[in-house]
């Protein structure tokens, strides 16, 4: 009996861990907004999950969350001329539920490029009939879990994307 319990419990380890690591690969939204979604779609998804905190420079939107137990902003920038989403940013909650890089990003496959106390994944994901091209960015200070997440127009030049 133990030992069907435990090969049970196996199982369902490994199929969970199978399940997740193909939801990560699928990855194309963070909380249901995503690169090259409108302006008008992405503001109504945005005030159904929080509350506009301020407007910045080039056309950025940064956002409170209302009760996401992993994140507690996202900052979202539009193009000026399309009025489309360039790139999302997700802040992670302080003493919320942690977001662990391999959560969100395929770090075998990712670009890494980390320093000292400083981690960073980068992964493209190519553009398809129903997707614009975009760029995953997970990055932070702990070796396990994130402090940001985002993703950006593809060739969108880095600097931009903050």
């Amino acid at each position: 009996m133990l030992k069907n319990l435990l090969a049970l419990l196996l199982f369902c380890l490994i199929a969970f861990g199978c399940s997740n690591s193909s939801k990560t690969q699928s990855n194309s939204d963070i909380l249901g907004i995503r690169v090259g979604m409108s302006k008008d779609d992405t503001t109504k998804r945005l005030n159904e999950i929080g509350k506009l905190d301020h407007e910045e420079r080039k056309q950025q939107e940064i956002w409170t969350l209302n009760n996401d137990p992993r994140y507690s902003h996202l900052i979202v920038a539009f193009d000026k001329e399309k009025q489309v989403v360039r790139y999302i940013t997700a802040k992670a909650r302080e003493n919320g539920s942690r977001v662990r890089y391999s959560d969100v990003i395929d770090i075998v496959k990712a670009q890494q490029r980390s320093s000292s106390n400083n981690y960073k994944y980068i992964e493209d994901v190519q553009a398809n009939e129903s997707t614009p091209g975009y760029t995953r960015i997970a990055s932070g200070t702990d070796s396990n879990y994130l402090t940001y997440f985002s993703l950006k127009e593809l060739n969108l030049p880095e600097e931009e994307a903050k």
